[in-house]
């Protein structure tokens, strides 16, 4: 099985998604210490009930970024891999395997690559043992509703869970996951939960495990399948499990909930993929988007977020601590559900607004009526109203949704309910623009991308360039500080950020009479094409975009701006032979594609400036 090939992200189910945190909570990093010490102590005590009470207080409080750090610097990881997973304690083991995968989804790689380099496979293998020999266990179906039946799926649940929160934090974890000695371990794993889950009469099932351990089940199966095509393969290859995958949707549950009905869309999408007809697409859209369009968004943030919980727990006292983070974790877990539920439905989504423009752009099939009502009435209503609470997600589906719109010559001005005023407002909020998050800044500047793409095609494209207040120097301006503002970021970030910057740049200096706006522009690009501090990827994408709006003479700005300008010159002396000598120290050997993407692109501007000397 070779390298994972990447598809649409699947949902990850931290425990703290929406970034939530006690509001009330000090930073006071003394007074919290003094909080987190004794738990810390307890966590380590001969009393298996102190054990207890601290890993659930801790568990609780871990979901606050801030005193998850502190937990961390005071190596709460090495506490629980060096002891708690081997503790005699059934759910103490069972508990700590949930703090783990909490912490691995909340922190991503760092934590994920820590625990992997801590031998935790090791570890989550040898659970496994244990869990498959208790789920062949005779007495197991005479214990159904005993609470060590229950501790024993709420520890499948949690090693799995655990290594998908693993793979989702580590493109290595991932791909060493998916290799066949532990991929095979897994489904493995996963075989013997669903033969004693599934209890299967005239196509009625009735779960005999947890609905919780079931849903883990298929979201490693929907999250593995989002991210692999060899995923994909070998689960088709498996007798039991391909059977089960192609069952899957036919089956009516009796005992499971709305994120079953998600994830089990999900997998169906997932396998189907580029097969996928319209009537499926608008099948699996209507089915996703009714099955969460009854949450209730304020009990679910309620659930998710009670800013009195830390103190309650923290001042409470001997069993009292128990039952209330019990009770605690009740409603937080059905407010998780809920959640998840929207996420992957807004995943699902978007994955098939990818799918279906690539189907429309190789066969150019004219879409069903059902499925372009769905897109253009029905869709924009559900991103609006997810919009504040789903920001990144709802981005990057409206940047899908707009390039199919380009795709399929739907104009998105001329649509029903003036959709493109909402989204304009929601991405030019000061709410939106105050989150500190690079998911939401690139899918802000995706979006705006797609928006002023769409100006293209208008009767009055200047007009509409004005009405969106996009006609000003300033404007301008704040794309070209985004352009710049790349501190802190990882070479593809940087890529994905100055690619859509280029984007919005080249839309507004292609609207014809807007001559200064063009002049601007004109001037940065060939700023950054003639800087040395520009790398060859972004020197690709400027070129790329600066042919683009100067390749005819006829452009209404050409004369003023390019000729005037004396734009051949700088291009001649100074931008000619920046990209001569920051392409030569591209190595062919460690990346050929881009070396022979830089010899074509220099080709290219030769050609171009050539060009544009003899064209009058």
């Amino acid at each position: 099985m070779g390298k994972s090939k990447k598809r649409s992200r699947a949902s990850r189910a931290r425990s703290n998604p929406l970034g939530l945190s006690n509001k009330n909570a000090t930073k006071n990093e003394a007074v919290n210490m003094r909080k987190i010490q004794p738990l810390l102590d307890q966590l380590q005590s001969a009393v298996p009930n102190e054990r207890v009470m601290a890993l659930g207080s801790i568990t609780v409080l871990c979901e606050d970024a801030y005193m998850r750090q502190l937990f961390l610097k005071e190596k709460l990881i090495q506490i629980v891999m060096g002891r708690l997973l081997s503790d005699e304690d059934t759910e103490i083991v069972v508990e700590s395997y949930g703090l783990l995968r909490n912490l691995s989804l909340e922190e991503g790689y760092d934590v994920s690559i820590h625990l992997w380099r801590s031998e935790v496979w090791t570890s989550i293998n040898s659970g496994f043992d244990k869990l498959l020999k208790s789920l062949e266990s005779p007495d197991l179906e005479t214990k159904a509703n005993s609470e060590s039946t229950r501790l024993l799926f709420d520890f499948g649940d949690n090693l799995l869970s655990l290594i998908v929160a693993l793979a989702n934090g580590s493109d290595d974890i991932m791909e060493n996951v998916l290799q066949p000695p532990k991929l095979n371990r897994i489904f493995e794993v996963v075989i013997a939960v669903l033969k004693h889950a599934l209890s299967i009469k005239d196509g009625i099932v009735t779960l005999k495990c947890t609905t919780r351990l079931f849903n883990t089940v298929l979201d490693l199966i929907y999250d593995f399948s989002s991210e692999s095509l060899e995923f994909v393969e070998a689960v088709s290859q498996d007798a039991y499990l391909s059977e089960f995958v192609q069952s899957l949707r036919s089956l009516k549950f009796t005992n499971s909930n709305l994120l079953t009905r998600v994830l089990i869309q999900g997998i169906y999408l997932q396998f189907l993929d580029t097969n996928l007809t319209n009537d499926q697409a608008n099948s699996i859209i209507v089915a996703t988007c009714t099955a969460i369009e009854q949450i209730d968004m304020q009990e679910m943030l309620k659930s998710l977020s009670d800013v009195d919980q830390d103190k309650d727990i923290l001042q409470s006292k001997g069993s009292e601590v128990a039952r209330k983070v019990k009770d605690y974790a009740k409603k937080h877990a059905d407010g998780m559900i809920k959640l998840q539920s929207i996420e992957i439905t807004l995943d699902i989504i978007t994955a098939i607004l990818e799918i279906v423009a690539a189907q429309y752009e190789e066969t150019r099939t004219p879409l069903k009526e059902d499925l372009v009502q769905t897109l253009t009435v029905s869709i924009p209503v559900v991103f609006q109203s997810l919009s504040e609470n789903f920001a990144s997600r709802v981005l990057i589906a409206w940047n899908n949704m707009l390039w199919l719109y380009l795709t399929l010559d739907i104009n998105f001005f001329e649509l029903p309910n003036e959709s493109w005023k909402q989204l304009w407002e929601f991405i030019n909020s000061p709410t939106l623009s105050a989150l500190n998050d690079f998911g939401i800044r690139l899918g802000k500047l995706g979006v705006m991308w797609a928006l002023l793409k769409t100006i293209q095609v208008q009767p009055e494209p200047a007009k509409v360039l004005s009405v969106l207040g996009c006609n000003s120097t300033q404007f301008v301006s704040s794309i070209m500080e985004d352009f710049q503002n790349l501190d802190g970021l990882n070479d593809q970030e940087v890529s994905d950020i100055t690619q859509r910057c280029c984007g919005i740049l080249s839309c507004i200096a292609l609207v014809p009479g807007q001559v200064e706006l063009n002049r601007q522009i004109g001037h940065f690009l060939l700023q950054q094409l003639a800087s040395s501090n520009t790398n060859a990827v972004i020197l690709i994408a400027i070129a790329e975009v600066f042919f683009e709006i100067y390749c005819d003479a006829e452009y209404d700005y050409d004369e003023p701006v390019f000729v005037r300008e004396e734009f051949l010159k700088i291009l001649e002396e100074k931008v000619l032979p920046n990209m001569r000598h920051t392409f030569k120290f591209v190595d062919k050997n460690k990346n050929p594609f881009l070396k022979e993407k830089c010899q074509e692109f220099l080709r290219t501007m030769e050609r171009f400036i050539a060009y544009k000397a003899t064209e009058r």
